[in-house]
């Protein structure tokens, strides 16, 4: 049971720091795992946050981008 909280962990800091890396390891770790429901259920979860992650890097890059923009065209 150790070891299953010890990939959930690692997993979570992977979606966020990484996203598409922790989307990645969740993946694997729900189709390696598939017979443990602890590590399945969490490899669900880290895919959630690493897609949600990487939808908010997105908005977050097209913002700064767009003000970029604004800023450029002001001088």
């Amino acid at each position: 049971m150790e070891t299953e909280k010890i990939l959930a962990i690692i997993g979570y800091i992977l979606a966020i720091l990484f996203p598409l890396i922790g989307v990645i390891y969740g993946l694997v770790l729900y189709f390696a795992k598939g017979d443990d429901e602890y590590v399945k259920k969490h490899a669900k979860y880290i895919i959630i946050v690493g897609v949600v992650m990487m939808l908010i890097s997105v908005i977050l890059v097209s913002i700064l981008g767009v003000s970029m923009l604004g800023m450029a065209a002001m001088s």
